[in-house]
């Protein structure tokens, strides 16, 4: 097997878990309410299910771009 084949292969599981971590997050807003969305609620902290599926997310985006970048570098 070529180490492309299986860096692409890893990017497509990494869309693929990107998007399923990020389709079922809530669309609150961190933008001020000057701007038009919920101001107040941007200090909260998230708990339970959104504070594991944002994790998952930062996760999965830092391991995306580095794969991204490493496939660059190899072709």
């Amino acid at each position: 097997m070529d180490i492309g084949m299986i860096l692409m292969g890893v990017q497509v599981v990494l869309g693929v878990v990107l998007i399923g971590s990020i389709m079922p997050q809530d669309t609150k807003s961190a933008v001020p309410s000057q701007y038009g969305g919920e101001g107040n609620q941007s200090y909260f902290k998230p708990k339970g299910k959104q504070a594991f599926l944002a994790r998952v997310t930062k996760i999965t985006a830092v391991l995306f771009f580095i794969n991204a970048l490493v496939m660059l570098l190899i072709k």
